[in-house]
């Protein structure tokens, strides 16, 4: 009989068989190897007639050996000679190309020898569905250049594959003249795989580069920071950290460019049309941690016959920052500036947030000024908002002002006597006192960290805090009175969830409170004892604070309202989740020193606090030493809140885990802390 011969696709290749019969529409084929099979018609690809064989054995045999014949045969075909005989527009069968350009057109394995070479080389032929047509030099050009695209990809992944092996294995790799601009580019992408990791176009490339899963981001994470340390292309966990943020802390060209316009413009200058009193006579003092450099605030005490003049100074932003500014953009972008224990990343450029805004000593400044008439009993009698321009005589540390309070120095004891009165109408009215304790760790040694307990309620920053309230209500009822939509900080009332002792101070822990939220209506502050509060004691640090001075500012210049209540909505909601982002960076870069500290200091005890326990048996502490919370292996019995001795069991820095256990030998030496130190109690925490 007759034999039928078919090219047909399997697993996505092109392999032969002759056709042994038509079964049910479908053909039965046997394949150069393997056993027969339905084949459907769609997956037939060319047919042809060939030699007559009694025996299946021997119509086998020939397929093999015919199909070998046509593959070698394929590669004597000129198909570039036969593209430039074709027309371009013009459609061509298998059939037709064949009785066209080869000589044995009737021979069907020779056919086929030119569907293979069509199938190998599709540059010069597109094929849609049985018919072929030749490629414009145009598409022939693009597919070569794709073609050698895709060769110089997978020669840079071989070569990158290297490089990541030998990362792997603590080498740097040799890289020479002309592989470093590709070096250069593979860095920064994996620079940029650190930062965004599982959000990463190129994460599978990566994690198959590197031999990882995502499912442990945090040891991936440090190991390939060690890679990039290696390569003398490092990038600092916390950097890391800032860089993951939603906000962009670098300034570009035209924020610059206004920033150094705008320093020229004179302290007098005021958009708002309001009278400026010239207060340069004063003393005025600032009181802020040692190392600020951004003053918000100033203040000035005036004794008179009926008592005391106290004025509280803030910053004027809102007279130079335009709302259609680039600067204005920024700002609103960023929300807030950003302080870490080894950097600060600001709101404004540094000439501004540090120069022509900040109020240093020495410098005429201009400033939103909050004044308050005070009778011998310490009240408040009257109160007043405007502007002036004030010369700040020092720039004072809380540890000076808490010695000058101590030694009865000057104005300060009688202005602290004032503000424990201020505190003690609020506390009436149902405001919260509360302990608290930070910590502040010296890290300009790294590989000596200290640590300094601090109590934030010393009466330096107690003092700074309550006046930073005062003027922060006054302005919020300002903006009350006058119906004035601003952004109110709000909180609901709180309950206290258990019966404390006589002489016991609350704690977080006995009271259900509700988080401070921003509306444009003043409904009540209770955890500060207010009828209403907002923030404006800030604007060179808090966006906030910076809209809020612009609407008094302008309401008291007889203005029209710059903003829309859907804007002033937007940016509180911005606000509000920028500034979670931030406490959750900043507390995350503070546990990862505190963590290294522990690394370094292993060998003593710490007290701890029992939080919570779980149903593994661990439980979880706060080292008050630090105000660290750590896995910890307990003893039965111990109670929650109770205080114990630990000791560490691991501290890795490098993966910021901790675990403690109970101690039982009390004979280890307990944690050294330097001299207490007061930590920024200003308006930030207001």
């Amino acid at each position: 009989m007759e034999h039928q011969y078919c090219v047909f696709y399997k697993n996505d290749r092109l392999q032969f068989g002759w056709i042994k019969e038509i079964r049910k529409n479908k053909l039965v084929v046997v394949p150069g190897q393997g056993k027969e099979f339905n084949c459907a018609p769609s997956r037939v690809e060319y047919i042809w007639k060939g030699k007559t064989y009694e025996e299946e054995k021997e119509a086998l045999s020939h397929l093999l050996e015919k199909s070998k014949w046509a593959i070698a045969e394929a590669d004597n075909i000129e198909l570039d000679i036969i593209h430039e005989l074709c027309e371009t527009e013009e459609a061509y069968t298998l059939d037709e190309l064949a009785e066209n350009f080869l000589d044995n057109h009737e021979d069907g394995w020779m056919r086929v020898a030119l569907l293979i070479k069509l199938k190998e080389d599709e540059k010069l032929f597109q094929q849609k569905k049985n018919q072929f047509f030749a490629r414009k030099t145009e598409e022939i050009q693009e597919i070569l250049n794709q073609e050698n695209k895709r060769k110089q990809t997978e020669e840079r992944q071989v070569l990158e594959q290297s490089w990541a092996e030998e990362l792997i294995a603590g080498q740097l790799p040799s890289i020479d003249d002309l592989q470093m601009d590709h070096w250069t580019q593979f860095l920064s992408r994996l620079k940029n795989f650190v930062i965004y990791l599982e959000k990463s176009q190129e994460r599978d490339y990566f994690c198959a580069l590197f031999h990882c899963q995502m499912r442990d981001s945090e040891k991936l994470e440090r190991n390939l920071l060690e890679y990039l340390a290696k390569t003398g292309d490092a990038i600092s966990w916390g950097k890391l950290i800032i860089k993951r943020s939603s906000v962009d802390f670098v300034f570009e060209k035209e924020e610059l460019e206004e920033a150094s316009e705008l320093i020229k413009d004179s302290i007098w200058q005021d958009s708002f049309g309001i009278p400026t009193t010239d207060l340069r006579n004063l003393e005025i003092f600032s009181v802020d941690n040692e190392d600020t450099k951004d003053f918000d605030d100033a203040l000035n005490w005036e004794e008179t016959e009926y008592g005391a003049n106290v004025r509280v100074f803030i910053a004027d932003v809102a007279s130079f920052v335009d709302k259609d500014s680039v600067l204005f953009d920024k700002a609103s972008e960023r929300i807030a500036s950003l302080y870490t224990l080894k950097e600060i990343f600001p709101m404004f450029p540094p000439s501004l947030s540090e120069g022509k805004f900040s109020l240093v000593q020495a410098e005429e400044r201009a400033a939103l000024t909050f004044e308050f008439k005070i009778n011998h009993s310490n009240e408040i009698v009257e109160s007043k908002i405007y502007r002036s321009i004030i010369n700040i005589r020092k720039n004072c540390s809380y540890k000076e002002i808490d010695l000058a309070i101590e030694s009865q120095e000057s104005f300060w004891p009688r202005l602290w006597s004032f503000c424990k009165k201020q505190a003690e109408i609020r506390k009436e009215n149902g405001s919260l006192e509360l302990d608290r304790f930070d910590v502040k760790l010296d890290i300009s040694s790294p590989d000596q960290i200290t640590i300094k307990s601090i109590r934030q309620n010393t009466p330096a920053g107690s003092m700074i805090q309550e006046l930073a309230i005062l003027v922060n209500h006054l302005a919020a009822s300002y903006a009350k009175e006058n119906n004035l939509p601003c952004l109110f900080r709000n909180q609901p009332p709180y309950s206290i969830t258990r019966e404390l002792e006589e002489d016991e101070k609350l704690s977080l822990n006995d009271i259900n409170i509700q988080p401070a939220r921003v509306s444009l209506t003043p409904e009540g502050h209770s955890a500060l004892g207010l009828d209403c509060y907002m923030q404006i004691s800030s604007p060179i640090r808090r966006f906030v604070d910076l809209i809020n001075q612009t609407m008094i500012m302008a309401s008291m210049g007889g203005k029209e309202v710059p903003f829309t209540n859907e804007q002033l909505l937007e940016w509180a909601k911005r606000g509000d989740e920028i500034q979670r982002e931030f406490n959750q960076i900043e507390r995350k870069l503070l546990d990862h020193w505190k963590i290294k500290y522990l690394e370094q200091n292993q060998d003593i005890s710490y007290d701890a606090q029992l939080v919570r326990t779980f149903r593994n048996g661990k439980a979880q502490v706060n080292l008050l030493d630090l105000q660290l919370y750590s896995e910890c292996t307990l003893d039965e019995g111990i109670t929650k809140d109770a205080i114990f001795k630990v000791k560490v069991v691991t501290a890795e820095s490098r993966y910021n885990r901790v675990v403690v256990s109970q101690l039982a030998d009390e004979n280890i030496p307990i944690v050294q802390t330097v001299e207490s130190e007061q930590v920024a109690a200003d308006s930030i925490s207001s």
